[in-house]
């Protein structure tokens, strides 16, 4: 009687779970696309390709939780409209980064900039999800945009001096 039950969320949280996931491959592919434009510079490419790395597997979390869930209760309010002025912020960035080469002060800041609204978002979203586990991702997701906010400002800080 011991059986592993599936986590059940109305879809809508689900499609936000999905959208999180998306958010966070962008996000990756912004951070490897420095990585490339920076690659002369091998701590800062480096640099680029580990938060990139790290997105990717935020992205991984959230696709290990939506496999664990099953469409269930009758949907709240959608809670999706953030996530997608998010979604749409950083496709514009990374058409932007793509045509126009930023300078690195620029590709921090923008970096700065995705980290600080992504922490924002991980942290609100802990409040509309009832299911604990789903909550903890959410804080886990917050806990690793500061790590990275951290990482960023180091290195901003480094080349100061």
């Amino acid at each position: 009687m011991n059986e592993k039950t599936s986590t059940q969320l109305p879809l809508t949280e689900i499609h936000l779970l999905e959208d999180c996931c998306a958010i966070e491959e962008k996000c990756a592919d912004i951070y490897r696309h420095f990585g490339k434009i920076f690659f002369a510079n091998h701590d800062i490419s480096t640099l680029w390709n580990k938060v990139a790395s790290e997105e990717g597997h935020h992205a991984n979390l959230f696709r290990m939780a939506i496999s664990t869930i099953k469409p269930g209760k009758t949907d709240k309010v959608p809670c999706n409209k953030n996530i997608k002025d998010i979604m749409n912020a950083l496709e514009l960035i990374h058409q932007d980064v793509e045509t126009n080469r930023p300078s690195l002060a620029a590709a921090f800041d923008l970096a700065l900039k995705i980290e600080n609204s992504l922490a924002e978002f991980h942290i609100n979203s802990v409040l509309k999800f009832s299911n604990s586990k789903i909550s903890e991702l959410f804080l886990q997701m917050e806990k690793y945009d500061q790590g990275h906010l951290e990482l960023l400002q180091n290195a901003i800080d480094s080349l100061r001096y």
